[in-house]
């Protein structure tokens, strides 16, 4: 597996008192899911926005492969790059299904036109996400977890190197839930990429992630394999007690 991404003692703070993240540094590999574990304030999306070349004013470096992520274009950034801020995110009413999720490969259009190749993965991308037969349906007239099966489709049509997802499971029901790490599973099968996704249900996250990169006071406690990860650990990231009933199947109660 190769690096697709790294961080250098990464900080970030919005006042001289008020440090989110403090000498963060971590890398991933292609083929890795990886979930971002921590109470709110913890610096999760924080540190997304800077992997995603958003933010600024931090110390430290992030590269993309062997790139310093602030010496790669917008126009790189958003080819290489699929980052799906959930909550952000304003889809115009009159938007087809198929309208929506091509416009993932705006980037990569000249002139705002799109090309042969471009339609042929939209094909191939919707019927990857069980989408085939919403295409001409309208998103204001789709349910929740059929929206979210299509802003996945159009972040997957890019086919990035690097996926960030910020808080996709959350206010989803189990059903979606378990979709949506269905469809991480055979993206990163699809192409070679790394996933990271903020996450706040601990079980999801050790259940579905390769590994899981755990926050605490704007620091990394806990960086390793998923099924790992330990009851006193989680104790201390969130500040209340976490407790490991199931040595065989990793399962937390709190």
């Amino acid at each position: 597996m190769s690096v697709v991404c790294s961080a250098s003692n990464i900080s970030f703070s919005y006042t001289p008192k008020r440090k989110i993240l403090q000498n963060i540094s971590f890398s991933t590999k292609d083929g890795e899911i990886i979930g971002i574990l921590g109470k709110n304030g913890s610096g999760k999306s924080t540190l997304l926005n800077i992997v995603a070349g958003l933010s600024k004013h931090y110390e430290g470096d992030i590269f993309l492969e062997d790139k310093n992520i602030k010496d790669v274009s917008l126009q790189e950034r958003a080819q290489r790059i699929s980052y799906i801020q959930q909550t952000k995110l304003h889809i115009p009413k009159y938007y087809s299904v198929e309208d929506f999720v091509i416009e993932g490969r705006r980037p990569f259009s000249r002139l705002g036109f799109y090309r042969k190749d471009d339609y042929s993965l939209l094909d191939e991308v919707l019927s990857f996400c069980d989408l085939n037969d919403f295409r001409q349906k309208l998103l204001c007239e789709m349910s929740g977890g059929e929206t979210q099966r299509a802003i996945l489709a159009r972040a997957i049509i890019k086919n990035a190197g690097l996926y960030l997802f910020d808080e996709p499971c959350s206010a989803m029901d189990i059903k979606y839930q378990k979709e949506f790490f269905q469809i991480a599973q055979k993206v990163k099968e699809r192409v070679p990429c790394s996933i990271l996704v903020t996450i706040h249900d601990i079980n999801l996250a050790i259940k579905n992630c390769d590994r899981i990169l755990l926050f605490h006071d704007g620091r990394i406690l806990y960086d390793g394999a998923a099924k790992e990860i330990s009851a006193r650990d989680l104790t201390k990231a969130f500040e209340t007690a976490v407790s490991n009933e199931c040595d065989s199947k990793p399962h937390f109660y709190y």
